[in-house]
């Protein structure tokens, strides 16, 4: 033995490390393969498997910051304890009955010999330029507008004994850290097979290297309470993520985040996951025995088989995953770009929404042509664009125990139907909407009555009531059917320039008298799928209309809902408090221009809660904005000149980066801003007290994202006061200081940087 211990590197001197090498000119966009590996990335990122030629598997090398040099991985050591090596691999996609006993993301069974261990290995890849979409299943899905917007990368795993084909899709995208994944799979063989899970992401990360480990952010939630932050440290186990309701996700929002070590806003390894999916979804966090952590998404596994026969083939649901390096505050604005351009679509994707007036709020079921109108009057010359017409104008829809599937004018509210009604509306200078429910039925309608066996049910038995409904079959295509031309009567028999789409309770005893019996376990399934043709049959057909979702306010607040409605409503809850804490958690994901929140009377009503209209207003505007209240008894100078900001400010929200200053769950106060995207020459802040407290100094909110080296115009709006100029690294370094002087106080202020200022203060006053 030597006894320099430095004489190996020797060894190395005319060695070189593993090169990945792009080809010049596509370092910002590729998806290669260089000798075993496969190689996507853009200028930020990269995602890098590794496939085992003695084996046919692939594994995951790498996902995160871009390097330049890459050596494997080490496995699992110690040999004295043999039969474990299987778990110790970082598997791209891992298969029931491999050897591994993790979370796997694919399950299958031979519905002819009963064998539930399949053996795929690798057989080749497809580049595609730019990206597919999800067009033989109808999913909605990321798009790209120009094919050189994204690259798509299918590796090809085969099972030869089986015949059946496993494609796995990544696509990576030139402007975002995100790739786009889904899994398709091919029955090429002759033998009926049963998914029982198919999962659109799995990925393995190493051991952490940071003390505190790995740690990951959950969004739960119920009625009025939707997206609370709930972060968990994660330690040896299984940690699972799900919501089982079938048609929407109001107990968990289809998302978790995954942080590497220490976390904030502005710092720290994250890795935020999110599916485009509007059914009953399940994430697994699991930390095996050696360390590794594995994350699997997909459709909830208890509530989903398929039954794929020779010939047919079967594609998940899409998942995204953004990576950042600097913090939850980059992943946020990497899905909200992500999401707002590539997402959502249509003509309401890019512009400014109207500013409405719901009808709920003030009337309820009680109203008439006369009381609606007087509604309408009120709103008139207030910067209102928009009259919606919510529940109770159809059938006997009288109370909330009947006239749900009887989609015609309750002549006695609507004495001139809903075209005399909404032909008085746009008299005053007012666009028209509607509310509609078009998945719900009601025991006391005619529709049940007429067609009883379209409604979800198991045979013999009394369909579950929930809220005093039923839901209809929507995996029958009669039933598809019948709801697309219904609603496209309706849209067509006055001028309706908006739709708020609801759907107020979720599948109970899920069964199709449609489907025969082999294929009932696809029926959470299928039933989305009809959700989805029904949503894209209306929204194709009518692209002038603003629809906007809704499941007990935010139930749908999801992916796969932005793809057909651009705006979503938040919450039933438009309560300041309640608001603040939702939305802050919405943000980690979603654009704020999807996020539907309006300003509703005081005292609050469903907590109560006494608060001033500007805070109401305050919020209100980091969203669509627009009123639930009684507009004749409210200030219509108030309502004005909030209008007229809302005006003033709505670039900033619709595309402006957003930052998260303080959260709200975890202190006193909360903040946010928007800053233009065009040189940072604009914000508007947000800041909020939830009590106030005796002999207290208010702490400044540090801003981010403005010009160090400019001066900025810095006002409270609406007030016009607290006027000063202050520097932008004066506000990012020193903060902007104010004062609060009660409980539950928001205020809004709008930063112009000095030498743009004419050009907008004018619009301010």
């Amino acid at each position: 033995m030597s006894v320099n211990p430095f004489e190996c590197l020797h060894e190395l001197e005319e060695k070189e490390p593993f090169q990945l090498q792009i080809q010049s000119g596509e370092e910002d966009l590729y998806a290669v393969k260089q000798n075993n590996l496969i190689l996507l990335g853009n200028k930020e990122i990269q995602y890098v498997l590794q496939i085992h030629e003695e084996t046919g598997k692939v594994t995951l090398l790498h996902f995160g910051e871009k390097v330049s040099t890459l050596n494997p991985r080490p496995g699992y050591q110690d040999e004295s304890m043999g039969g474990d090596e299987y778990s110790s691999i970082y598997s791209d996609y891992p298969i029931y009955g491999d050897g591994d006993d993790r979370e796997p993301a694919l399950k299958l069974c031979s519905s002819e010999t009963g064998i539930r261990t399949f053996d795929f290995c690798y057989q080749g890849y497809e580049i595609v330029g730019g990206k597919k979409g999800l067009l033989k299943s109808g999913l909605p899905c990321t798009y790209i507008e120009h094919e050189n917007e994204a690259r798509t990368m299918i590796v090809k795993l085969r099972d030869e004994n089986i015949g059946l084909d496993l494609h796995l899709h990544y696509t990576i995208f030139r402007d975002f850290n995100a790739i786009a994944r889904h899994t398709e799979i091919m029955n090429n063989g002759n033998q009926t097979i049963i998914i029982e899970r198919l999962s659109s992401w799995s990925i393995d990360f190493p051991p952490s290297s940071y003390e505190n480990g790995y740690s990951f952010l959950q969004l739960q939630g119920a009625w009025a309470k939707e997206c609370q932050e709930i972060w968990i440290k994660v330690d040896q186990g299984k940690y699972v993520i799900a919501d089982a309701e079938g048609s929407r996700v109001l107990r968990a929002n289809p998302f978790v985040a995954l942080a590497n070590g220490p976390i904030s806003e502005d710092s720290g390894e994250v890795f935020g996951f999110s599916h485009i999916y509007s059914g009953s979804f399940q994430s697994v966090v699991q930390v095996n025995q050696w360390g590794l952590l594995r994350l699997n998404m997909g459709m909830h596994p208890d509530l989903f088989q398929w039954k794929l026969n020779p010939g047919e083939s079967f594609e998940s649901p899409e998942s995204v995953a953004v990576y950042s390096s600097k913090g939850l505050g980059e992943m946020s604005r990497h899905f909200h770009s992500l999401y707002r351009t590539r997402l959502a679509r249509g003509e309401w994707r890019d512009k400014m929404r109207p500013i409405l007036i719901n009808t709920w709020e003030p009337f309820g079921f009680s109203f008439t042509h006369s009381s609606l109108l007087d509604l309408a009057k009120s709103a008139q010359g207030t910067g209102v664009d928009l009259f919606v017409l919510d529940d109770g104008w159809f059938g006997a829809r009288n109370s909330d125990k009947a006239g749900l599937g009887d989609w015609y004018p309750n002549k006695e509210k609507l004495s001139n139907g809903l075209h005399g009604l909404a032909k008085d509306v746009n008299s005053l200078g007012l666009d028209f909407g509607l509310w509609i429910e078009p998945e719900s039925i009601s025991f006391d309608s005619n529709l049940y009555r007429t067609h009883p066996d379209w409604v979800v049910q198991v045979p013999e038995k009394r369909p579950i009531e929930m809220r005093n409904q039923l839901l209809l079959d929507l995996t029958s295509s009669d039933v598809q059917d019948y709801l697309i031309e219904t609603f496209t009567n309706i849209l067509n028999c006055a001028n309706i320039k908006y739709v708020k789409w609801d759907h107020n309770r979720f599948i109970s005893n899920p069964y199709s008298l449609s489907l025969p019996h082999d294929r009932q376990c696809e029926f959470h399934h299928r039933y989305m799928l009809g959700f989805y043709r029904v949503a894209a049959s209306l929204t194709s057909r009518f692209p002038y209309i603003l629809f906007e979702g809704c499941s007990s306010g935010g139930g749908r607040f999801d992916p796969a809902t932005l793809a057909f409605f651009p705006q979503i409503w938040a919450s039933d809850s438009t309560d300041v408090e309640e608001r603040v804490k939702i939305q802050h958690s919405l943000s980690m994901v979603y654009p704020l221009s999807m996020v539907g929140a309006h300003v509703s009377t005081s005292p609050n009503q469903q907590v109560g809660r006494i608060t001033d209209w500007g805070s109401r207003a305050a919020v209100a505007h980091f969203g669509t904005f627009g009123y639930e209240l009684d507009m004749r008894y409210e200030p219509k100078t108030q309502v004005s000149i909030d209008s007229n900001v809302h005006v003033t400010i709505w670039h900033l929200i619709h595309e402006g980066f957003f930052y998260r200053l303080r959260n709200p769950n975890k202190s006193n106060l909360a903040a946010w801003s928007c800053v233009s995207k065009d040189n940072s020459r604009e914000a508007v802040v947000f800041v909020y007290q939830r009590l106030q407290h005796t002999r207290e100094i208010i702490p400044s909110f540090l801003l981010k994202g403005l010009d160090s080296k400019k001066n900025y115009f810095v006002v409270e709006i609406p007030k016009g006061s607290c006027k000063r100029i202050c520097s932008g690294n004066e506000l990012m370094r020193r903060g902007l200081t104010t004062t609060f002087s009660r409980d539950f106080e928001g205020q809004l202020f709008y930063l112009c940087e000095v030498d743009y200022f004419k050009k907008r203060w004018s619009k301010i006053n």
